[in-house]
């Protein structure tokens, strides 16, 4: 029973979450509907990359010094094995995803005066990924220009759209990543879905949209 309740109550947050932007306008959002779109949305969600284990820095050395032992070099000649790639766990880092460029996450933005929300133009789509390290803006122009060939949107029997400029922002709240994506192939509602693939550092995100329910005042919003 305990576990019915439960169900009933997450179907009913889920659907009051839905009718926020589907029946009410921007000015009867409240509060708890602004967070929804921002954060549990078509546009917007949480995502647990894949982790890519660090190689190993430093060698061991020798503890025997030059004369070594016969047969130990041979052994340590070996190279390491490639990194691996660990899967989600419930204790991976989470990352957030926002659809920056559809307008009720801007709308969402402005409603909860989020001042440093990326700017985004008209000619792109735009992925901002938040929740990542600090060191990723140490050097944020070659950062961005390195992400830029390490990221796409796929769609089923459609090439790979790749981005055109990668921002890293660094915000008192942490580093932003803005993937931005030109319109010059569009994205429609024949699309069933597309996926955001993307390696940031040591995290691997796939995590795909459903484009059928990215619509908002009766048109497809992205």
């Amino acid at each position: 029973m305990l576990r019915i309740g439960l169900f009933i109550i997450c179907i009913g947050a889920a659907y009051a979450a839905d009718e926020a932007w589907k029946t009410k306008r921007v000015a009867d959002w409240t509060e708890q509907d602004t967070k929804e779109i921002l954060s549990n949305s078509p546009w917007a969600m949480m995502t647990v990359p894949a982790v890519k284990k660090e190689e190993k820095k430093q060698q061991h050395g020798n503890p025997l010094g030059a004369v070594g032992v016969p047969g130990m070099n041979r052994r340590r000649a070996n190279p390491d094995p490639p990194p691996e790639t660990q899967a989600p766990s419930e204790s991976a880092t989470s990352l957030m995803l926002r659809w920056e460029s559809a307008l009720p996450i801007r709308e969402a933005e402005l409603k909860a005066r989020e001042t440093s929300a990326p700017v985004v133009d008209e000619d792109h789509y735009a992925i901002a990924v938040y929740g990542l390290p600090t060191k990723l803006a140490k050097d944020p122009k070659g950062e961005g220009d390195r992400l830029k060939g390490q990221a796409a949107l796929k769609r089923e029997g459609q090439k790979d759209l790749k981005p055109s400029h990668v921002d890293v922002i660094q915000r008192d709240d942490g580093v932003v990543v803005v993937f931005l994506f030109p319109r010059t192939k569009e994205i429609s509602a024949q699309d069933s879905g597309v996926e955001f693939d993307a390696q940031i550092g040591q995290y691997e995100i796939a995590q795909k949209f459903q484009v059928d329910q990215m619509m908002y005042q009766g048109k497809l919003e992205l």
